[in-house]
C-alpha cells in the first residue's frame, strides 16, 4: 500500500489496477463525492459512482490518472476527502485536470494541503507544468463573500474549498453557471423550438442523431468537431492547446462512456453542399440512476455561425433523448458564464441556474 504520513494525517495513492484494495478507495472517493454534492447542491446524483471511478483509475492511451485520498492515522479506513489528477498522454501532456472532493464538516484546509503536498511532487516529477481543478459551489447565502475570476464574467462564494485553493496559489480563472432543465416541461417546447431553428437553418443543413457508438462513416469528420471543441469554446484564462482527435479516438470515447455506464445521445448538423459536420451536441444518461442525464458537449464551428445551429442540434437531441430515453426526468449542464450565445439557448429551452463551478488554475 502506498502510503504517505502528513501530520497526523495518512495519504493513501489508489492503485491503478483493478483489486479489492482499489475497490475500497474507488467507493469511499463515490461516497464522499456524493456527500459534498449533497452538501453543494443538493444532488448526489452529480457524483461519480465507484465502478466509474475503477473505469478512470484503469487509464487508457490517451489518459492517466492518480488519485490519492486523506484519512488519519488514528481511523485509517474513514476517507476524509480525495484528489485525482487527470494526465493527458497526447496532447496537453503539461497538464494536470484536477477532481477534488472532502467530507462536509471536515477541515478542508488541512486535508486539502496534506493532499497537495503529497500529489505536487509527483505532478512536478511527470513533467506536468499547469493544474487546473473544477469546484462545485451552491448559491451562497446573502452577505458571503464573493470571488470573481478574471474575466470577470460570474462569481464564486468565498468557502473553504476556494480558500484552500487560494492560500495554495491558484488563481479563479473562469466561473460557469450549473443548471437543471426539467425534461417533462421542456420536450413539448422543444420539438417548435427545433422546427424554428430547422426554418431558420435552412435547407442547407440537416440533422443527424445517434445513440451509443458513432457510426463508422461520420468517425473522421467527428473527430474534427471533437478537436475544436477543446479550444473553441470560451476558456477564460485557462491554458490549453487543441486537443488531437482520430476516428480511433472517437470510437474509444465512444466505448468508454458505455464502459462507465452511460448511453449517449447525440446529434450533429451536417453541411448539405460539403457534406462536413459543422455542430454537435451530447447527452448522457446514467444508466445506474436512468433519471437523471448530462449535456455534455455542444459546439458549432466558428464558420458556421449564425444559423441557429446551437439551437436545431439541442432541441433535436432533446426531443430524441425522450423517445430512446423516456426514464431521464432532469437533464444537468455547465456553461462559462461568458458564453452569453449558449446560455440564451439553454434559457430558451428552460435550464434554470442551480449553482456554479470554478476553474481554477496554477502554473507550476
Amino acid at each position: 500500500m502506498d502510503q504517505t504520513q502528513v501530520g497526523e494525517l495518512l495519504v493513501t495513492r489508489v492503485p491503478n489496477d483493478p483489486g479489492p484494495e482499489q475497490s475500497v478507495l474507488t467507493e469511499a472517493i463515490a461516497g464522499v463525492g456524493s456527500r459534498a454534492m449533497t452538501a453543494a447542491y443538493g444532488d448526489a446524483s452529480l457524483a461519480d459512482s465507484g465502478s466509474t471511478w475503477a473505469v478512470a483509475m484503469a487509464g487508457s492511451p490517451y489518459r492517466r490518472r492518480i488519485a490519492l485520498v486523506a484519512s488519519t492515522v488514528a481511523e485509517p479506513d474513514r476517507v476524509l476527502g480525495f484528489l485525482s489528477a487527470g494526465l493527458p498522454l497526447t496532447d496537453n501532456v503539461g497538464l494536470a485536470e484536477l477532481e477534488l472532493g472532502f467530507d462536509p464538516g471536515v477541515d478542508v484546509g488541512r486535508v486539502g494541503q496534506a493532499l497537495w503536498t503529497v500529489l505536487r511532487p509527483q505532478l512536478e516529477a511527470d513533467g506536468r507544468t499547469t493544474v487546473q481543478p473544477w469546484t462545485a459551489h451552491g448559491q451562497a447565502a446573502q452577505g458571503t463573500p464573493r470571488l470573481r475570476p478574471a474575466t470577470g464574467a460570474g462569481e464564486l462564494p468565498a468557502d473553504a474549498v476556494s480558500t484552500l485553493l487560494t492560500d495554495l496559489g491558484f488563481a479563479l480563472e473562469q466561473v460557469e453557471r450549473y443548471s437543471v432543465l426539467d425534461v417533462a416541461d421542456a420536450t413539448g417546447p422543444a420539438t417548435g423550438l427545433t422546427e424554428q431553428a430547422a426554418q431558420a437553418a435552412g435547407p442547407a443543413y440537416r440533422p443527424l442523431t445517434w445513440a451509443g457508438v458513432t457510426p463508422p462513416e461520420l468517425r473522421d469528420r467527428m473527430a474534427v468537431l471533437r478537436s475544436r471543441m477543446s479550444v473553441d469554446v470560451p476558456l477564460g484564462g485557462l491554458d490549453g492547446e487543441m486537443e488531437v482527435w482520430d476516428a480511433e479516438r472517437v470510437r474509444h470515447a465512444d466505448e468508454r462512456m458505455a464502459e462507465v455506464g452511460r448511453l449517449q445521445v447525440v446529434t450533429a448538423a451536417e453541411h448539405v453542399p460539403s457534406g462536413d459536420l459543422v455542430a454537435y451536441t451530447l447527452l448522457s444518461q446514467r444508466l445506474d440512476l436512468p433519471a437523471v442525464a448530462f449535456q455534455d458537449d455542444t459546439l458549432v464551428h466558428g464558420d458556421h455561425r449564425g444559423h441557429r445551429l446551437g439551437m436545431l442540434v439541442k432541441a433535436t437531441n432533446l426531443v430524441a433523448l425522450a423517445d430512446l430515453a423516456p426514464e431521464v426526468e432532469r437533464i444537468h449542464t455547465w456553461n462559462a458564464d461568458e458564453n452569453a450565445h449558449m446560455l440564451a439557448i439553454n434559457v430558451e429551452l428552460g435550464f434554470r441556474t442551480v449553482g456554479f463551478e470554478g476553474g481554477w488554475q496554477l502554473r507550476l
